[in-house]
């Protein structure tokens, strides 16, 4: 173990050993701290790093008693207090509720319950950011299907009807966590068949405009309100198109969306790592919310470290008491920087092809020119990228045996991730999309 003055530093213990997790292992590895991942899939490419001693709880991904559990045992183990660090929404949420029980083997750094349930129930969100004047898009709260004929005749199209939460009914039956109405026809048949299976449903405006029009702030705030360090940047791809997440992404300083992400995270009260996303408006410019994300890492936040803002070792100083390592300025990191997830964005790029938007091998070629950073390659941790590499081989071997043998595919949801983008691409009628 990396040590100072002659003593072990405390490890820091990473929730999830996806592409999130793992850029939350490295922020903090390479600074010398000695990390733990904790997982129920520990063949994952993530999984393969080796700056991290890997965990195994079968429970991990259930609200359940399993993960605070482990984390107790884990704890009990490690004879000094560990640094943790959520990178979901379901374990931020099983440590905010077992936080006193926690706090005897971790220390842990997250706003308030009434912050988190602000930011995490998207109900309460939206009612919040009505009544504070936050930029959303027009929302409404949808009680039944009187509501919603009353709705569909009122509303601008496109729109968006989707769950403030996805429960279990909502995932097995759709892969996918909101759907477009292109008309009052098509969005009350649209509720029939949702409310069938998730009966607390809103319906918002849809935000027109591309995928990089979409843009991120990212900050850590002390807990006067204060940034250390702010980022910010912009979504160049996600998948799938139009409500996914990012695959190519830049660095680049946004004053405007800045000045936004740090005047929506006071109005919640939040403290500690934040992230709010916005959808620049075609139509006047504005920045609309479409997410915030906060107590735990986001999904690119590798392109934050690597820009030069190393926002998961100042969560660990913080933690421990210590001197909060601040950058010569609170935004003091490398513009130009582009970040690619390099299996889905390949995806993405076929989508790109297939939507007939002008966008070809050119525009391809040239998105990945300059300085990158990638989600899984990395010169000093070889093994994630080796293993993403593997599986898509796999799985490319597998689908040419399916159609020489002419054998369909089995254990796949009715409509798959893919299928579901393609629709979209295609310009189907009724496309769902991911968010």
């Amino acid at each position: 173990m990396s040590a100072t003055n002659g003593k072990a530093l405390p490890p820091a213990v990473v929730l999830g050993l996806g592409q999130n997790g793992l850029a939350t292992i490295r922020a903090l590895a390479r600074m010398g701290v000695p990390v733990i991942g904790i997982d129920n899939d520990l063949e994952q490419p993530g999984a393969h790093t080796r700056y991290a001693r890997k965990s195994h709880c079968p429970g991990f991904s259930t609200e359940g008693p399993e993960l605070a559990d482990h984390l107790m045992r884990l704890g009990a183990d490690l004879g000094q207090k560990a640094v943790l660090f959520p990178s979901g929404d379901i374990n931020l949420t099983v440590v905010s509720e077992n936080r006193e029980r926690l706090a005897a083997h971790f220390h842990i750094v997250l706003p308030s319950r009434e912050v988190l349930r602000r930011i995490l129930d998207k109900k309460v969100f939206y009612r919040f950011a009505q009544e504070n004047d936050l930029p959303i898009a027009d929302t409404w709260f949808v009680n039944d299907a009187a509501d919603i004929r009353r709705l569909a005749g009122t509303v601008r199209y496109p729109s968006l009807i989707k769950p403030y939460q996805p429960n279990a009914a909502w995932r097995r039956a759709f892969d996918t966590r909101l759907f477009i109405a292109n008309s009052a026809e098509q969005l009350v048949r649209l509720y029939d068949r949702l409310a069938a299976v998730h009966t607390d449903l809103l319906l918002q405006e849809y935000i027109p405009g591309g995928d990089g029009d979409l843009c991120w702030g990212v900050t850590y705030l002390t807990r006067d309100g204060e940034p250390v360090a702010l980022w910010t940047g912009r979504k160049l791809r996600q998948y799938p198109r139009g409500f996914g997440t990012a695959t190519l992404a830049e660095s680049r300083w946004l004053p405007d969306v800045a000045d936004e992400t740090l005047r929506a995270l006071r109005a919640l009260g939040h403290t500690g790592y934040g992230v709010v996303e916005f959808k620049r408006d075609a139509r006047d410019g504005v920045l609309r919310i479409t997410e915030v994300t906060g107590g735990r890492t986001w999904f690119p936040h590798g392109l934050v470290t690597r820009s030069g803002l190393n926002l998961p070792y100042i969560w660990y100083c913080d933690a421990l008491g210590r001197p909060l390592p601040r950058p010569a300025r609170v935004n003091a990191f490398d513009e130009g920087l582009r970040w690619i997830h390099e299996e889905r964005d390949l995806k993405t790029v076929v989508l790109y092809f297939l939507g007939r938007d002008g966008f070809g091998l050119r525009q391809w070629i040239g998105s990945y020119r300059g300085r990158r950073t990638y989600a899984y390659a990395a010169w000093d941790d070889l093994g994630p990228a080796l293993e993403a590499v593997r599986r898509v081989l796999e799985a490319g071997v597998n689908r040419v045996r399916r159609r020489i043998s002419g054998r369909p595919r089995t254990g796949m949801r009715p409509t798959s991730s893919w299928d579901l983008a393609t629709q979209r691409a295609n310009r189907s009628p009724e496309r769902p999309s991911d968010e």
